[in-house]
């Protein structure tokens, strides 16, 4: 069962949005800009979304990972 607070968005289940900012580079954030646009083809991609699942992405690195476990960050609220 998903909880209240979460929801089913084009496929994954998605929590409780929180703002994350950060600054990059301009010829990244032209880059980002260009694929999320090519990619809306597809899917209708938004920064959030690129931001979202590169961030995903960085989570389930190895070395990131072995972190997560060590610390016990699964277990996080």
């Amino acid at each position: 069962m998903i909880e209240p607070s979460k929801r089913v968005s084009r496929g994954w289940t998605v929590a409780k949005k929180k703002e994350f900012r950060g600054y990059i580079t301009q010829d990244l954030d032209r880059l980002v800009r260009a694929l999320a646009a090519i990619k809306n083809g597809d899917r209708d991609w938004s920064i959030s979304d690129v931001l979202q699942d590169a961030l995903e992405h960085w989570a389930k690195l190895p070395e990131n990972q072995e972190l997560i476990k060590k610390h016990n960050l699964n277990k996080l609220d």
